[in-house]
């Protein structure tokens, strides 16, 4: 029995490449036959809030080569260009996807579909031998943060991609020996993350990995001053080109930009503290992955002093306390952001000198929990389908909100103010409106968040910081300074006399 299980032992490690090739070649072949399954009769619409603004975003870049936000709370938009929280980003992204490719409902996981592949791609050009690259590519496919997020409107699968591509960049800076050309590398590393930034700010945190990939003391405090430059460089561009965060933890920041130092010091220390710890109590398996990718990083490190990984490690650290210190421990919205460091913690701990055992070790782990990535899956794939069969049954509410241009007089730039809680659609409501007037202009929808059912007066409370040009509400309202224009079963639109 002993010989025989030490045979098939061998007989495994002789075709390990030739078992390697056929896995992924299955694993792409199921997420080919699942993508089309998925996006065949385009029967797919939003099934979350945090989906509607990009997909709003596009709407709005598409229809008026505008990156004005297309909704906000508050009246709360950057102080320049009057754009979301996200930056300019997404609505360039994929707002000229709309515009090269249609209005698809199924866009975004065609879109998502397209740059997976491309990161597979992207995995194969790394300069090292084909096992690691194989056992890369294979333990991304098994990831949710690789395969699920194709089949959402988040916009995911362009931070995966991007991530393999800073992966792939911190390998050639740490096998480069050359000095000019690993200048080169380091300068393409730098200028790539402050174009990732414009649609999500935490990609700064890449360039911590640099200060890992430092060769000497030297090295390492001049990209530690690199690092810090580029945080501030990002803290101005939060400053005006974002609208302040409506996440609660976030908005300490403002503490910053009013040179309150200590009170900044001491609500970040608290807020990491109180979330450090409701996130190891969580009970997230996705969450202890990722942590024990961390871990397994971090020991591998201790072991071997491997630059590469220190790099890895630096990029995990500073995302993960940024994360806790300023996001939420929420696991769902924790794994959405912290998805970037799923390839490279994999990338990094398949190309340096891991021991084969870890290495397929890891493999094993993500097929045997691969039936709960495609039970999560498909249940993210029904919950958009059961949304575009909502969708179906309101077709004369979107009706009669596309209808809302013909009542809209201005030939410029306007902004609603709603509450899209008063609909019984709930807020993916923000997706069925129209985003430009009849002569192109961009429509802001400004919201206030109500729980309660309370007085017009606060519900339709205007905070001066935006031109409001009209109100839109689910009942008649009677307040001073408005005319009703239009009115139907589903909403009461009024323009705001000045």
């Amino acid at each position: 029995m002993k010989g025989m299980v030490k045979s098939m032992v061998e007989v495994l490690e002789s075709h390990r490449l030739t078992l390697l090739k056929l896995l992924i070649t299955l694993q792409i072949a199921f997420l080919v036959f699942l993508f089309f399954q998925t996006v065949a009769d385009d029967h797919y619409f939003l099934a979350y809030e945090d989906e509607v603004i990009n997909y709003c975003s596009a709407k709005v870049f598409s229809e008026t080569y505008s990156v004005r936000a297309e909704s906000c709370i508050e009246e709360n938009v950057s102080k320049i260009g009057e754009m979301n929280w996200y930056g300019p980003g997404y609505s360039v992204i994929y707002g000229i996807s709309k515009m090269l490719f249609g209005n698809s409902l199924s866009l975004f996981i065609k879109i998502h579909f397209v740059l997976a592949l491309i990161s597979i791609l992207i995995i194969f050009f790394l300069p090292v031998p084909l096992e690691n690259r194989l056992l890369s590519v294979s333990v991304l496919i098994f990831t949710e943060q690789f395969t699920g997020y194709i089949f959402t409107y988040f916009p995911e699968s362009i931070h995966i991609l991007a991530s393999v591509i800073f992966s792939l960049v911190l390998v050639l800076i740490y096998q480069t020996k050359e000095t000019q050309r690993r200048n080169w590398y380091i300068t393409m590393f730098i200028v790539f993350t402050m174009i990732v930034v414009t649609s999500r700010v935490t990609a700064i945190f890449w360039l911590a990995g640099l200060v890992g990939l430092g060769d000497s003391r030297r090295m390492m405090i001049r990209m530690a001053v690199v690092f810090l430059i580029g945080l501030a460089g990002t803290l101005l561009f939060m400053r005006y080109f974002t609208a302040p965060p409506y996440a609660a933890d976030m908005q300490k920041i403002e503490s910053i930009y009013r040179f309150d130092i200590l009170d900044f010091i001491y609500r970040t220390m608290r807020a990491t503290a109180r979330n450090t710890f409701l996130l190891v109590k969580s009970g997230s398996l996705g969450v202890y992955i990722l942590l024990t990718l961390i871990a397994i990083t971090a020991v591998r490190w201790w072991q071997t002093k491997d630059r590469l990984l220190l790099a890895a490690l630096f990029i995990s650290a500073s995302l993960v306390g940024a994360l806790m210190a300023y996001y939420s421990a929420g696991p769902w919205y924790f794994l959405k952001q912290s998805a970037i460091l799923i390839p490279l913690l994999i990338i990094c701990l398949m190309v340096t000198n891991s021991p084969p055992l870890l290495k397929y070790g890891i493999l094993l782990t993500s097929i045997l929990l691969s039936p709960l990535l495609y039970r999560n899956t498909s249940i993210t794939i029904l919950e958009r389908q059961n949304a575009y069969n909502q969708l179906q049954l309101s077709k004369p509410f979107q009706s009669a909100l596309n209808g809302l241009p013909e009542f809209i007089t201005e030939q410029s730039e306007v902004t609603v103010l709603w509450c899209y809680n008063e609909f019984d659609y709930g807020s993916a409501a923000e997706a069925l409106l129209p985003f430009s007037t009849k002569s192109g202009k961009p429509i802001l929808y400004s919201t206030n968040v109500i729980i309660d059912d309370i007085r017009a007066e606060e519900k339709f409370k205007m905070y001066g910081r935006l031109n409001i040009n009209y109100v839109l509400s689910r009942q008649p309202i009677q307040l001073s300074g408005l005319k009703e224009v239009h009115e139907n079963e589903f909403f009461h639109f009024y323009r705001v006399q000045k």
